[in-house]
């Protein structure tokens, strides 16, 4: 791969090669007024057609448009050099970029989910702004020298609502260890669901060292990819740290039908910061635009007396759990920046971040933390004679509220409450009245053509041992709106017979005493 020699640029000195790609080379300059470091992306001189240019120019503005998120990589200018070359000068981040280093190592788990609710958050914040990525990848995330990731390289992101390949006038070029297989194989180019799955995708590869369907040793050629990502499973990352939520979020993330997925980006980093929770690491705040186009934190319990009033606060995503819940943990404020030896890899914010309102003194749940109340004396140790002369009055209206609280509470449970966030999951009482069963996920059904029929098998989120499984069965995918379900299935395999090259199509739904999920998508198989 050729490199063009680095131009003369304006008040900026040349320094060294960063990197080179396909139609761009970027290099390492120091600017002189004010001196600093900065990256300077140059188009290459030769091959580079009308179309590269555009996606240049709209790499530019897409970038300056989302600038100001601590999580994508500033750019202060583009131009054209006196040799004809259009150039963007970008904030500098030191190598190596994630890609190498899930090569050289493997990230904790606790720095994977930080990392990729920073990351989901520069992602919403994108899609806020009608912008899909398009492109998410490890090698497209940039670390600063404080171990704050910087999404880069928008040069085909798009714009929400075009996510059909027939509303699009040019191919969307993508990388295909990453992405999704409606976009692999021409159903989409891409919306936010598609950037879901190459966020998830890109985790699972900090986490293990590869991309998820790479073999090693085997055919890891575009060719030899496309299949594995179109048809298998996504597999276990293999790491005994891993929680099993965790392994669960990243399997449905990159489910094949996107509407098993989690359908924003602020979603996903919801359920990583559940996981942050369950696992009692350092809560990261989700980072996003409000509707005024101001950066603000996304992740608040409620606004605090002494906030701004036009401030918007997401809720954080709970759940309704059949346990004792785990002691809150306090809140950090702001992040704290941890630097993980001479890497520099740490907390969650850079520079930009320090402009960003602080988070109040509440814990995930809403409580005030004990250090603001003081402490208080306990019932039994208080003395007799005031606990006798309370007003009776006032003793009717304490017991009036906490019937009020018990009420309040229940409607909570049952989903009365207006205030429950869109993205948490639904439960309900089960039939024993013992546990509180959440309605079973969407599954992904998968066909394989066997000798004498089709195997069907799935996956979905959160298995529960009372769950069985219908199928049911056509000639044709047109055919199934009639078919009449089989058996409850205990396995989540299923094996129809048909003579050497007959079709089976084939749909699955998920039952849970009595609650059932949605069919999958229908999926094909040809008997051998």
């Amino acid at each position: 791969m050729t490199v063009a020699a680095p131009p003369e640029l304006d008040g900026l000195v040349y320094r060294e090669l960063v990197g080179t790609g396909g139609y761009a080379d970027v290099y390492l300059y120091e600017q002189q007024m004010p001196r600093m470091r900065v990256a300077v992306k140059v188009l290459k001189g030769e091959g580079i057609t009308d179309a590269i240019r555009r996606q240049f120019r709209d790499e530019a503005d897409t970038m300056a448009q989302l600038a100001d998120h601590p999580y994508i990589v500033q750019v202060f200018r583009s131009g054209t050099s006196l040799d004809g070359r259009p150039y963007l000068v970008m904030k500098y981040y030191p190598p190596p970029n994630l890609a190498l280093r899930s090569r050289n190592e493997r990230l904790s788990v606790e720095e994977v989910l930080r990392t990729g609710i920073q990351l989901a958050s520069a992602v919403e914040t994108a899609h806020r702004a009608g912008i899909t990525h398009r492109d998410i990848k490890p090698a497209n995330v940039l670390v600063s020298q404080y171990g704050a990731p910087g999404l880069t390289d928008f040069g085909i992101a798009g714009q929400l609502g075009h996510g059909a390949a027939e509303d699009d006038e040019d191919d969307v070029g993508v990388s295909v260890p990453w992405a999704p297989p409606e976009v692999l194989f021409g159903q989409s180019n891409g919306d936010a669901r598609a950037d879901v799955y190459s966020l998830s995708a890109t985790l699972w590869q900090l986490l293990v060292g590869r991309s998820p369907f790479e073999i090693p040793g085997g055919d890891n050629s575009a060719y030899g990819l496309m299949p594995r990502i179109r048809t298998s499973p996504v597999p276990a990352t293999g790491r005994a740290d891993v929680p099993v939520s965790l392994e669960r979020l990243l399997t449905q993330a990159m489910a094949k039908d996107p509407a098993a997925r989690p359908q924003s980006a602020i979603a996903f980093a919801r359920s990583l910061q559940e996981i942050e929770q369950e696992q009692r690491f350092t809560r990261t705040a989700i980072v996003v635009l409000d509707e005024q186009g101001q950066t603000t934190l996304a992740d608040q319990s409620g606004p605090s007396p002494d906030a701004d009033d036009d401030r918007t606060r997401v809720r954080a995503p709970q759940s309704v759990q059949g346990q004792t819940p785990a002691p809150a943990r306090p809140r950090s404020v702001g992040g704290t920046v941890a630097v993980n030896g001479a890497q520099g890899v740490a907390g969650p914010a850079s520079h930009a971040a320090y402009e960003h309102p602080l988070v109040d003194d509440v814990d995930v749940a809403g409580t005030v933390s004990r250090d603001r109340l003081g402490t208080r004396t306990p019932a039994s140790e208080e003395p007799a004679a005031a606990t006798s002369s309370r007003n009776p009055a006032v003793t009717l209206a304490a017991i009036a509220v906490a019937v009020v609280a018990v009420v309040v509470g229940i409607s909570v449970v049952f989903g009365g409450g207006n205030d429950s966030p869109k993205d948490t999951p639904k439960t309900v009482a089960s039939q024993s009245g013992d546990v509180a069963l959440s309605v079973p996920s969407t599954p992904t059904l998968e066909a394989r053509g066997v000798s004498g029929g089709v195997a069907f098998a799935w996956q979905y989120l959160a298995p529960e041992k009372p769950d069985r499984f219908f199928v049911r069965t056509a000639a044709t995918t047109g055919g199934l709106g009639t078919a009449v379900d089989g058996a409850p299935l205990a396995r989540s395999t299923f094996t129809a017979k048909a003579a050497a090259g007959t079709q089976v199509c084939g749909q699955v739904k998920v039952s849970r005493e009595g609650l059932t999920s949605e069919y999958s998508t229908p999926v094909c198989g040809r008997a051998k």
